[in-house]
């Protein structure tokens, strides 16, 4: 082993187990932020490819559920990449199961592509989704048509609003962050789009360094991936050191939801309480300041 080789750890093989024959070793590598080739030969070396497995991958309830769901919005690359399985096996999986696209496959236009390109790192995909009415594979993979999805995976960077929705933080704080705190960023460009980036590695560099601005033990397991050793012991003392009672700060997403649920669809605050798990009380307070803040504008 090179001295400048990066050791495999405890939380990357599991991962690499769960997800052998479901996904491609390209996908594997840029959730683990390795290469194609070095995921093939730690495959290898846990001894994972057998005569079995290597010879015959069977198809999952999973699987067949999302190629059912997909197959009117998908061509069988794009569902290949998804499942990691090639576009021959998804073509013979489609007539086993006696399936037929009804009609052709939704092309994406100009003003669609445009869309996803201006709103892709601001807004969220499920809101993207909703918006093209395209299901989120879709945006994926067109994404990766795009190029675009590399500012993600195949450069190993994320855009700030998808490390904010993995800190469960706020977009604005990573900004802050940005301008006042140095964390390290890159520019980087999609046709006439620019993307703020961060790249993992760096991120948890800095995080180490700013251990006080975080709350670690909101951040879920293996989140940001490779995750170093000292998050896990930085988690559980922040999780064991939290305020008694932890004030839960309201974002723009929430204030918005809540104002048309309870001014559009006519939901009382106690349904609205339940639905964003907040408290009745917490509802009256915010939708009052938010009453406020409107007629002042």
């Amino acid at each position: 082993m090179s001295k400048n080789q990066k050791l495999w750890t405890k939380d990357e093989d599991l991962f690499l187990k769960k997800q052998y024959g479901q996904m491609t070793f390209q996908r594997i590598g840029e959730h683990l932020n390795r290469s194609k080739e070095s995921v093939n030969k730690r495959i290898i070396r846990l001894n994972l490819r057998n005569e079995e497995n290597c010879l015959h991958k069977k198809w999952t309830t999973e699987q067949d559920t999302f190629l059912k769901e997909n197959i009117g919005i998908m061509n069988n690359q794009e569902i290949g990449n998804h499942l990691g399985k090639s576009p021959s096996s998804i073509a013979t999986r489609i007539k086993t199961l006696k399936l037929t696209r009804r009609e052709t496959l939704r092309r994406w236009t100009e003003q669609e592509d445009e869309y996803l390109l201006k709103y892709y790192g601001s807004k969220s995909l499920k809101h993207i989704s909703e918006r093209l009415q395209r299901s989120m594979a879709a945006l994926e993979s067109r994404l990766n048509r795009l190029g675009l999805y590399g500012v993600k995976a195949h450069t190993g960077n994320i855009t700030v609003y998808e490390l904010a929705s993995c800190l469960q933080i706020d977009v604005h704080t990573i900004y802050k962050w940005i301008q006042k705190k140095e964390l390290p960023h890159k520019i980087t460009r999609a046709k006439t789009r620019k993307f703020v980036g961060v790249e993992v590695l760096a991120f948890w560099k800095w995080a180490e360094q700013n251990k006080k601005l975080l709350n670690f033990s909101k951040i879920p397991t293996n989140t940001l991936l490779p995750e170093p050793d000292w998050v896990k012991k930085q988690r559980k003392y922040d999780y064991y050191n939290r305020p008694k009672y932890e004030k839960k700060q309201w974002t723009e997403e929430e204030d918005a939801r809540l104002w048309f649920m309870f001014y559009e669809e006519g939901r009382t605050q106690q349904e609205i309480s339940q639905l964003i798990g907040r408290s009745r009380y917490g509802v009256q307070r915010r939708l009052n300041r938010l009453r406020k803040k409107k007629l002042t504008t």
